[in-house]
């Protein structure tokens, strides 16, 4: 009843907004709207599953695409606020930005959210030490679009893929003439924010360069966010069929410690302003060779980082390696294969406690197979061999099956495995570790169908069945342990999770679009950080220049830890946000946010003192060149 009411409240608001600022309902629309910011766009290509372009309406598994035009029309200022929109995927915030949150998909995650693999143009991005992802990292001012692989992947991505892959494609190089966009925005709670990119292109190639800012005092003491980024991106044509592509980009923030305020919170005293200073920097090269049906890749990376905390901790870490792989026709069908040489780690140089170097090679190979079986149908299969040091050599395998249907349906089905060692802080670190952890290891069955809807747009249904061991956990530290704190990190014996995902976008008629998803979760016994229900559905609808955009949020059955690790669950939301915008004279376009429309407290993070933020607006302007 309650998200009934919100959802109409929030239909209400964009055509009371409409009619205020459009006129007449059924005017036409000029070519300028035509042209930009196209109200629905069809899904792109995605590389997140097979390597290289492919249609993700084809392929046996779930898969969510973000593009770039998506990003925009949401309001988002991270992929945080973009993840959590998404089937399948949760996101236990406790706050607005700057609160990276514990990203979980298809109830895979942890915290911190070591289950999920994070890609920034196909290579991994994570703490070296830490080993896992770092959210709050990852701003939105140079992706070109998101795809989420949902479920496992260790037959395509090996290590961390044990719950879900995430693959930011960043933003290319111009291949047309010079040009460029500043961009500003300000809003509430001290909100701020300034993006500079420019771009041009030669005969043999393009070039991109990129900076911003962004900034919040936030909604209490204690969130305040300072961010400043930067990237590049070149591309080049070395000959007729080798080119080379060159990205790097930097995030540079400053926050205060969380853990500090919570614990603070559960002591009954007042928290310490401790700041966090953090220097994330990842860079990328890479060859392409294309002759024919056949195509060549080198890539290498590196990632660094740099912590300094106010606490005393102080640490820099690393990922580094190179991927080889190439992709040829195999009788009637395609055929991959690389591999994998990568390395990581890092150093803690205080406190004198912790005090340590880290580091772990990883050699790793695989082979996919693509094969037309009749009647439009295609079997695939892959297997990875990788080999952690410090750990056995395992066998990564993954089968799939799509099948075209009648009435533009088709069917979809797979097997996947999922695999992860545990990182250097599960092991040494914090006086909650436990060198005697067991790598994670999952099993997953999914089936699906998807239809292409009259007029574009698609509807998908997948189902699923997880069958996970050994997952790693916080848990009460046994008796015969050593003792210390009253927790430490165990292995699970087993586990299963069960789901079902059903997700639609479509247009309808040349002004809107709608779209939506439910996703629906039995975590089994572990269910710390997981979301049983959730619904997303949102509207995007042009009337003359105006376009205007709002979605509606809703979550339920979620389970957290409180300060005592006890868990608990935690009270249902509805959450509704709104965006209007419009081209202005001379390049310029302008637009206003407004997230939390109605103003609800609710909480996300039980172990947390503070509700997440109210109403807040926000201003944006930018004028392109």
């Amino acid at each position: 009843m309650v998200a009934r009411r919100c959802w109409c409240w929030c239909w209400a608001a964009l055509a009371s907004l409409g009619l205020l600022v459009a006129g007449p309902a059924g005017a036409a629309l000029t070519q300028q709207e035509e042209q930009e910011h196209p109200v629905f766009e069809a899904e792109p290509m995605v590389v997140v599953a097979t390597g290289e372009p492919a249609e993700p309406g084809k392929l046996p598994a779930a898969i969510s695409v973000i593009t770039r035009a998506e990003i925009e029309r949401s309001g988002a200022q991270n992929l945080m606020d973009l993840l959590v929109r998404e089937p399948g995927v949760w996101v236990a915030r406790q706050g607005g930005m700057g609160f990276g949150g514990n990203v979980s998909v298809r109830g895979f995650g942890g915290s911190p959210p070591t289950q999920v693999q994070v890609l920034v143009d196909g290579h991994p991005s994570q703490m070296g030490i830490m080993g896992h992802i770092l959210p709050t990292s990852y701003l939105l001012d140079n992706v070109e679009r998101v795809e989420i692989l949902r479920g496992p992947s260790g037959a395509m991505h090996g290590h961390m893929a044990l719950g879900g892959v995430i693959n930011i494609v960043t933003r290319a190089a111009a291949d047309e003439r010079a040009r460029g966009s500043a961009q500003g925005a300000a809003g509430s709670f001290g909100t701020r924010g300034l993006q500079l990119w420019a771009a041009g292109a030669g005969q043999q190639g393009g070039w991109r360069l990129q900076a911003g800012r962004l900034a919040t005092d936030g909604d209490h003491a204690f969130a305040r966010y300072d961010a400043d980024n930067y990237s590049v991106a070149l591309d080049h044509q070395l000959g007729e069929q080798w080119s080379a592509a060159f990205r790097a980009q930097q995030v540079v923030y400053q926050t205060l410690d969380q853990r500090e305020v919570a614990n603070a919170y559960a002591q009954g005293r007042e928290p310490a302003a401790l700041e966090q200073d953090f220097d994330r920097r990842d860079w990328d090269l890479a060859f392409t060779h294309r002759g024919g049906a056949r195509s060549s890749t080198v890539r290498l990376y590196r990632t660094d980082g740099e912590h300094r905390f106010d606490d005393g901790f102080h640490s820099q870490d690393y990922g580094q390696g190179l991927m080889v792989s190439q992709r040829a026709p195999v009788g009637e069908g395609r055929g991959a294969w690389g591999v994998t040489v990568g390395e990581y780690g890092g150093d803690i140089l205080s406190p004198p406690r912790l005090r340590g170097a880290f580091s772990r090679r990883e050699r790793a190979a695989h082979v996919t197979l693509e094969h037309p079986v009749g009647d439009g149908a295609q079997l695939s299969g892959g297997l990875r061999y990788t080999r952690p040091q410090g750990f056995g050599g395992e066998w990564l395998p993954s089968a799939g099956y799509h099948r075209p249907l009648e009435r533009d349906w088709s069917l979809f089905a797979s097997v996947r495995r999922g695999y992860r060692v545990p990182s250097f802080r599960e092991l040494y670190l914090f006086g909650v570790n436990n060198p005697g952890l067991a790598p994670e290891s999952v099993w997953q069955y999914e089936v699906g169908a998807r239809r292409a809807l009259p007029g574009g747009g698609q509807l998908e249904v997948a189902l699923f069945r997880i069958r996970a061991k050994d997952l790693i956990v916080l848990a009460p530290r046994p008796p015969e342990a050593m003792p210390g704190t009253l927790t430490m990190w165990q292995n699970v014996g087993r586990a299963t999770r069960d789901g079902l995902e059903v997700s639609v976008r479509r247009p309808v008629g040349p002004r809107a679009a709608v779209y939506g998803s439910y996703s629906h979760l039995d975590p089994g016994e572990v269910k710390a950080y997981t979301v049983g229900r959730k619904l997303v559905a949102g509207l995007d609808y042009r009337v003359e220049e105006w376009t205007l955009s709002g979605d509606l949020q809703w979550a339920a059955r979620l389970f957290g830890l409180d300060q005592t690790n006890t868990l608990v669950k935690v009270p249902s939301f509805v959450v509704v946000n709104l965006k209007a915008s419009r081209p202005l004279a001379g390049g310029a376009r302008a637009a206003l946010v407004v997230e939390n429309a109605f103003d609800r407290e609710y909480r996300v993070d039980p172990a947390y003192p503070y509700p997440m933020p109210g109403r807040a607006l926000r201003l944006m302007l930018e004028h392109a060149w």
